[in-house]
């Protein structure tokens, strides 16, 4: 399975600043799909559903592993839970940060931009994607492929083809 998804378009202060964005089904409390709208972060470590928004689709989480969460503009608390997501008829069980939300900025006011994010844990495992030409591709890497995967990055290390972190491009 290869799916290619036009970039959301988005302009901040005059400059094109597009986005990946795909619609999910996740299962929700009663067993029926929800669909919702993710922002594919690649930065993100676990996908993340804002409390509201899956009270308000019905999705289901447990209060139990209450955690602060840190991002690149501060923190919030969460509840980290499992939430089942299906892709191109595949169900998924992956890890999921249930975000509490800080108060918003304007009374009355939610951002448009909060959505959730769909994270790195179980996603990479399953499906490789590239930003390319505005479009994210998402490839579904099968049991075969994520075996070869790992003998070719196994060649570029032992041929010093990896690009050691901690120096600059």
């Amino acid at each position: 399975m290869k799916v290619r998804i036009p970039l959301r378009p988005r302009r901040v202060d005059g400059i094109d600043c597009p986005f990946p964005i795909v619609r999910l089904r996740v299962r929700d409390r009663y067993g029926m799909l929800a669909e919702l709208e993710f922002r594919v972060d690649s930065q993100a470590d676990f996908t993340s559903i804002p409390v509201p928004m899956a009270r308000r689709d019905a999705i289901p989480f447990s209060k139990a592993q209450q955690r602060t969460v840190i991002g690149l503009v501060g923190q919030t608390s969460a509840y980290r839970d499992r939430v089942h997501i299906v892709i191109a008829g595949r169900e998924h069980d992956w890890p999921c940060d249930f975000l509490t939300q800080p108060p918003p900025r304007e009374p009355d006011r939610l951002s448009n931009d909060l959505l959730p994010v769909l994270g790195r844990a179980g996603f990479l495992d399953e499906y490789a994607i590239t930003v390319d030409s505005g479009y994210l591709i998402v490839t579904r890497i099968g049991p075969i492929r994520r075996w070869l995967r790992r003998c070719l990055h196994a060649l570029w290390m032992a041929c010093g083809m990896v690009h050691p972190e901690k120096q600059p491009l």
